[in-house]
């Protein structure tokens, strides 16, 4: 960022906090900490590190509130909180007839209901708001690893992410990574007891968490696309494909078929999926001018297209941080060989060789986090594969991976992307990762 629009910047934000009104905010926090007292009250194991959880994201908005703009706070989250402004000032409680739009500006909508609701502008309520979700977050990466794991690991994942810097950091600022977070892991936990259970209740709160996380970030429905298609062949390899099955389950060979009716709804064409367009012009983000993928006649140019658009856009960011030029496919061989070097480039740069400014060390200590949690998973990796539910894990955690590899070209967003996985993450390494012990200095 240029350091004259940077000082700029800075000064606005410490401006409206400073007229903002912060009763708001503290009347916030205090709700969210008499949550949690329940939550806790109701689960003993997890007071220790939601407390913990929830002091670090309070403190870290304080320290944004009234000392220094974080990291994030000046750029994305500076847009989401005046956007949420503007729309109360020009819609009102109107936005809510515009929630299901599509915009890239969800939280903004959301968020700006608050602000009508109070009649007041509170940088610091909606980012107590962030907050509490973080903490919830924390809370249900905890639920996940429980599932999988048992009490044991799952409370290692609990001290995990209550501590990890980067979900710190988005859990006390109004950005939309951490509502991600929040909601794909929901919706996992529900996708790992249908699979356990068999039952609706499941499959109606999975679909729920991935389309509110989809409202948040686009491609996250994906994951719901995917679910029934795993479910899919699931049914089918259990029932032995139907060449014998029993009576009492002959209503799966009508249920098939409505599992595969949003895929094959999407790959005829007849809707489109935000930040990933429609089958027909893929990769083209709505309001971009159609005629620049014209030209690209098939799927696999266009898929070509888009990587390329991904990595070449950023080098005009002056940044330091985009993705070698190389990384850039040039036909379908070069997808196939460069797609985990991708993958690679967006879950663990910078690396050493890419640092080019002092802020990229952050990055280069979050990527860290991230080698070691794929160093437990792979130690883990034949419980891992026994496991329906984390065989399913693994597998959408690669498919989600592979298509935001695709769509980033710069660390720099990669960071903040990946963010969106790492429940996921902390949930299956759960079992390998180390246990921390303290002991008395005598």
């Amino acid at each position: 960022m240029n350091p004259d629009l940077l000082a700029d910047t800075t000064s606005e934000h410490f401006l409206v906090n400073a007229n903002s009104e912060t009763v708001s905010g503290w009347s916030t926090l205090l709700i969210i900490t008499l949550i949690i007292i329940w939550i806790a009250r109701k689960n003993p194991e997890t007071k220790n590190f939601l407390f913990v959880a929830l002091f670090l994201r309070s403190f870290a908005l304080i320290i944004d509130q009234y000392l220094f703009p974080l990291p994030g706070s000046m750029m994305d989250g500076w847009s989401f909180e005046h956007k949420a402004m503007d729309f109360s000032q020009e819609h009102g409680f109107e936005i809510i007839y515009k929630l299901l739009d599509g915009s890239s500006y969800f939280l903004s909508q959301l968020m700006s209901i608050l602000y009508t609701l109070l009649d007041t502008r509170s940088p610091m309520m909606v980012n107590a708001v962030s907050v509490g979700i973080g903490t919830g977050s924390v809370y249900l990466i905890y639920r996940l690893a429980f599932i999988l794991w048992g009490s044991h690991a799952a409370i290692k994942a609990g001290w995990l992410a209550a501590l990890l810097p980067s979900l710190i950091l988005y859990s006390a600022i109004m950005m939309r990574e951490i509502y991600v977070v929040f909601f794909i892991t929901y919706a996992l936990i529900n996708c790992v007891n249908f699979i356990n259970k068999n039952k609706i209740i499941y499959f109606i709160k999975l679909s729920f968490g991935f389309f509110i996380g989809s409202l948040f970030h686009g491609p996250i429905i994906v994951g719901l696309l995917f679910f029934l298609i795993y479910m899919f062949f699931h049914i089918l390899k259990k029932n032995n494909y139907f060449l014998r099955f029993k009576k009492k389950n002959i209503y799966l060979l009508f249920l098939l078929p409505i599992f595969l009716l949003p895929v094959l709804a999407y790959l005829l064409g007849f809707y489109a999926i935000p930040k990933l367009g429609n089958i027909n012009n893929l990769g083209a983000l709505k309001g971009e001018d159609q005629s620049m993928v014209s030209n690209v006649q098939n799927i696999k140019e266009r898929l070509i297209w888009k990587i390329g658009k991904a990595t070449k856009g950023s080098y005009g960011l002056k940044t330091g941080a985009q993705f070698p030029s190389w990384t850039v496919p040039e036909n379908m061989i070069e997808i196939i060989y460069l797609t985990p070097i991708r993958i690679g480039y967006f879950l663990y740069a910078p690396f050493p060789w890419d640092i080019k400014r002092s802020s990229h060390l952050m990055g280069l200590l979050d990527g860290i986090f991230y080698i070691y949690l794929s160093f437990c998973i792979l130690r883990n990796r034949k419980a891992l594969y026994k496991n329906p539910q984390t065989r399913f894990l693994i597998i959408i955690l690669i498919m989600f991976l592979t298509i935001y590899s695709f769509g980033v070209g710069n660390f720099g967003t990669s960071i903040r992307h990946r963010v969106k996985f790492i429940g996921i993450f902390i949930a299956i390494a759960a079992p390998v990762i180390a246990r921390i012990k303290l002991k008395k200095i005598k």
